[in-house]
């Protein structure tokens, strides 16, 4: 399952349900789709994928600004202009939450307490890797970091191919009783 992530300061607005849309630069969700909704550097619950549109920024109204947890139109172009600063276009993504009973941690949900730098060793030492699998988790270890290897991987957007890898290395060693 995907994720869509927030910023703590959005994490009332979600929970109250003022919070009913986001508008990203891309979007990688397509509607009908279940994700997880993070807040905080923890999972607070899922949300189903109800619309996107492509609009261009002079179009956005009022009311996406309101389904986006903001005031006025004037407070969202702000924010959207100083994380963005003046994109051709954007993606309203627009959600039913459910929130979960309890917060969880991501790494408890995808590697129970195993350390990741550990995962990495232990799967260069014990699982025939292809080799860019390998090159990465070898940057990993160096790093001691996924935010530092994405980095030296071209940028923040690579995180989500590190933890792939680690998260198939982990069910591996699992699988052979090594974690």
């Amino acid at each position: 399952m995907k994720h869509l992530e927030f910023k703590d300061k959005y994490r009332d607005l979600l929970r109250s349900r003022k919070k009913t849309a986001t508008i990203r630069l891309q979007c990688p969700y397509k509607k009908g789709q279940e994700v997880f909704v993070h807040c905080g550097g923890e999972i607070i619950g899922t949300a189903k994928i109800i619309d996107i549109q492509e609009k261009k920024l002079e179009e956005l109204s009022e009311e996406d600004a309101k389904a986006d947890g903001f005031s006025s139109l004037e407070d969202l172009l702000e924010e959207l202009r100083k994380l963005y600063g003046n994109p051709e276009k954007v993606y309203i993504i627009r959600f039913k939450f459910k929130e979960f009973k309890e917060g969880i941690n991501p790494h408890e949900m995808y590697y129970g307490d195993a350390d990741l730098v550990e995962i990495a060793k232990l799967a260069l030492e014990n699982l025939k890797l292809d080799e860019k699998d390998r090159e990465i988790l070898e940057l990993f270890v160096r790093m001691g970091s996924i935010r530092k290897t994405a980095m030296k991987l071209g940028g923040l957007k690579r995180r989500g191919i590190i933890r792939k890898i680690l998260r198939k290395c982990y069910s591996e060693l699992r699988k052979k009783g090594l974690i």
